[in-house]
């Protein structure tokens, strides 16, 4: 019965994580420039963070954390 269950609720994150990229039908591709005014910023402490953040009020975010490990 779990084994069901579990395999069931993959399935849905599967198919809503599907549906998520297709949602904007806009996908760049890697030869076409970025749109004016975005890019890509190098942050040096949590106050470069919170600065950036905050500046950005009422707009939709993305936040990537990467480490290295």
């Amino acid at each position: 019965m779990r084994r069901a269950i579990y395999f069931g609720l993959t399935l849905v994150l599967l198919v809503v994580m599907t549906g998520c990229g297709q949602a904007s039908g806009s996908i760049r591709k890697s030869n076409q420039a970025s749109p004016a005014g975005q890019r890509l910023t190098d942050l040096h402490d949590v106050g470069d963070l919170q600065a950036r953040f905050n500046q950005d009020a009422g707009k939709p975010r993305l936040l990537l954390l990467v480490s290295p490990t």
